[in-house]
């Protein structure tokens, strides 16, 4: 059996089989490539070399003479002995072994330990740090593309362990400082604390990523007991088939998929009778497409307009998904939305009464009648949670933050920062969420491409904008451009008179990061504590290396600065092209035309050229987030949807996560890009983008997509078989795989 990578080829849309193989093209080295791993080589000392050079130091100091023994580190390190040291060291030997010089046959004997002697001090370190250097490039495309065969699971190991990383303040790593507190994925500012906030979130994100790496299975039968420990049941049948894969394709964190178990709890209250009765409604509502699997063929069905913009290629993405492991599924059927933004919201009694249902191991009866007259996104939240209680109608949101001591927050983990029964403020400045009063639904077995965590809907892999070569590599020190930026559509809500778009979280980041004040302009350039304007003035929190030498506490450091002189200084966004998705009739669109100024694209070749970027969700997730990584810039991510990855990447190692009302903005590029008067923390900022570049190249291949495919559907064929637990997997010794 073989599970090796597959060819994406795009097929016309057709009802036939969808079976073609699936590899990634090759993407060529580029000499921008080369210098900047050099760099990042010689980033921090090779520890085998420094043993060398401690080596041949005690070496010279019973060989050598005073002028050898004044040689240089560098010298040392690069093993350049001369001739005169050399032949010291031959005689040393020779006497070592009691070996005449004389003797023809000896004199070889001679030869082989000293050649010996070369290889194991200077030559074996060497070649096993240009191993290390070789695996780190091969990370970033400088040998061989890293899609164009699959890594191994060691190899990704080895990639990951050759790239330093940036050191962290001694005593936050001791953890001897008042340090801050985290509640619902927030870390809170302590102002009584001496520990700069962002140097604590990274230290815990290492440490929490490190401990992830570590944990993972290596055999299926770690693999078979970590399930049954997360999920209380046995795996899906073919679950070896799916550790096969895993393991011929160097499918890393193969234990973290606990979106599909979020997604498809509530599903496994149904009875199969009837939720193949609701798949088989499902499939008839419009703007849907079905897969049938059956005996490893895929057919497809769709029933939406030809005049929906993508609806073909989203088609097309997904039976290609699907295709190279058709032949391992149970027979079923999947329906999906053609739209990117999700459907479906369930009440939070008809979910709690599901999952009840579920374990209890009891049937949820398909006659109980359930309360559809619900409304509000509050209605699919706990009775007692924050967004029961939130008065939508309380408060003035602007797109002024509020960048208070007192009000300063730092996302610590993305995904619990995205409930929104627990942070409601969230509900008015998202462009998908203000203004809109959902109805609740009964459950509709549908997949989607995005979802909050209020849906109902299944989340799938998206395949669209998706790339493994951004072209040209710069450097991240070597990128010209030390702003932040950010280029798209006004899209993420409609444009009307009824909807309160000014809030919404796109046109909000555009009116922030754009306001300028002319008084300004006859200012003198510094770190912008001049208070031109009290009432457009940013608190924030200082560089660290200007806290370094004191202990003084946070409340006693905090500056102000005005927001025009910020944003001339740091920030580089707009919106591109002309308005969309604006109402005419009522002046939306020529409201939007004289508020914004409207920039012309810009290609992704300029984009590569800026060290800071932020990804922020449209209509819906925002598809670029993959390329962003690929670039190498230290990218800034605001999103309220989880993704398939979400489980399986780091905030804070691998990318820098923003709060949705930019809060933490100013604070955030005052610590990596700095002030006019005090450099920022610009090595931890290589560090996250190559990092992020790095996780890129080996955790979203498009075996990684394929892989998170494979196990959904194994999941869901179980869940529609006529006997699920004849679906349940039964290991055996000689199924046994493993992971390097």
């Amino acid at each position: 059996m073989s599970l090796r990578a597959h060819t994406y080829i795009s097929p016309s849309i057709s009802p036939k089989t969808f079976s073609q193989p699936w590899h990634a093209q090759p993407v060529s080295p580029t000499l921008a490539d080369q210098k900047h791993h050099s760099q990042l080589h010689s980033y921090k000392r090779d520890p085998t070399k420094a043993a060398a050079a401690i080596r041949l130091a005690g070496l010279q100091q019973v060989w050598g003479k005073a002028e050898q023994r004044r040689r240089s580190e560098e010298e040392l390190e690069d093993g350049e002995i001369s001739s005169k040291y050399r032949r010291r060291r031959w005689s040393f030997l020779k006497g070592l072994v009691g070996i005449s010089v004389g003797s023809s046959s000896r004199r070889w004997v001679v030869y082989v330990i000293g050649i010996m002697f070369i290889y194991i001090t200077f030559l074996r370190p060497m070649l096993s740090k240009e191993d290390q250097v070789a695996s780190y490039n091969e990370s970033f495309g400088q040998n061989s593309s890293s899609s164009s065969k699959s890594l191994s699971s060691k190899r990704i190991s080895t990639i990951r362990s050759a790239v330093p990383r940036a050191p962290l303040p001694p005593a936050l790593l001791a953890k001897r400082s008042v340090e801050h507190k985290i509640e619902n994925g927030l870390l809170k500012v302590n102002p009584k604390s001496t520990v700069h906030p962002i140097h604590q979130l990274i230290r815990d994100a290492r440490e929490e990523w490190d401990n992830k790496v570590a944990r993972q299975s290596k055999t299926l039968a770690q693999a078979v007991r970590e399930y049954q420990k997360r999920y209380k049941r046995k795996p899906p049948k073919g679950f070896d088939k799916w550790w096969a894969y895993v393991v011929e394709n160097g499918i890393p964190l193969p234990d973290e998929y606990d979106q599909i178990e979020r997604d498809l709890l509530p599903f496994r209250a149904l009875s199969p009778r009837d939720l193949n009765n609701r798949i088989e409604a499902a499939s008839q509502l419009a703007d849907t497409f079905t897969m049938r699997v059956k005996r490893g063929s895929v057919r497809t069905n769709v029933f939406y307009s030809e005049n929906i913009h993508g609806a073909d290629e989203r088609l097309d993405q997904q039976a290609e998904l699907l295709s190279p492991i058709a032949q391992w599924l149970p027979d079923m059927e999947i329906v999906w939305s053609v739209h990117d933004t999700p459907r479906n919201i369930i009440g939070y009694d008809y979910r709690r009464e599901l999952v009840e249902h579920v374990e209890e191991e009891e049937w949820f009866d398909a006659d109980d009648e359930i309360d559809l007259t619900l409304s509000d996104w509050s209605a699919a939240c706990p009775p007692r949670s924050p967004l029961r209680n939130f008065n939508h109608l309380s408060g003035n949101p602007t797109w002024i933050p509020n960048t208070k001591l007192s009000n300063k927050k730092f996302i610590s983990s993305h995904s619990k920062s995205m409930d929104l029964c627990q942070h409601p403020e969230i509900i008015t400045i998202h462009g998908s969420l203000a203004g809109k009063i959902p109805k609740v639904s009964e459950l509709i077995p549908i997949f989607t491409l995005s979802k909050t965590n209020l849906h109902s809907d299944i989340l799938g892999v998206p395949v669209e904008q998706w790339t493994d070569d951004v072209g040209i590599n710069i450097p991240f020190e070597e990128k010209k451009e030390n702003k932040l930026l950010w280029r798209g559509s006004n899209t993420g809500t409609t444009f009307s008179q009824e909807i309160p778009w000014r809030t919404s979280h796109r046109t909000r980041l555009i009116y922030l990061t754009n306001y300028f004040d002319n008084q300004l302009e006859s200012d003198e350039q510094g770190d912008g504590d001049e208070q031109v304007n009290e009432n457009l003035n940013i608190n924030y929190i200082p560089p660290p290396k200007s806290m370094r030498n004191s202990k003084i506490e946070l409340e006693k450091i905090m500056k102000k600065a005005n927001l025009g002189r910020w944003n001339e200084r740091s920030m580089d966004l707009g919106f591109t092209g002309t308005p969309i998705q604006c109402d005419v009739d009522d002046g939306t669109c020529d409201d939007l035309m004289e508020e914004f100024s409207w920039a012309d694209q810009m290609t992704h070749e300029e984009a590569l050229n800026y060290k800071y970027v932020i990804d922020i969700d449209g209509n819906a997730w925002s598809a670029r987030f993959k390329r962003l990584l690929t670039s190498g810039s230290l990218i800034f991510k605001s999103t309220i949807m989880p993704e398939w990855w979400t489980d399986r990447i780091q905030p804070w190692v691998h990318y820098v996560p923003i709060q949705l009302d930019y809060s933490d903005l100013y604070d955030i590029m005052a610590f990596f890009q700095g002030l006019p008067s005090t450099p920022g923390e610009s090595a931890l900022a290589r560090d996250i983008a190559n990092s992020g570049r790095i996780w890129s190249d080996t955790h979203w291949r498009k075996e990684d997509m394929i892989a998170y495919m494979f196990r959904l559907y194994l999941e869901w064929g179980r869940l529609v078989a006529d006997n699920r637990r004849k679906m349940d997997f039964q290991y055996y010794q000689s199924m046994e795989m493993t992971r390097e």
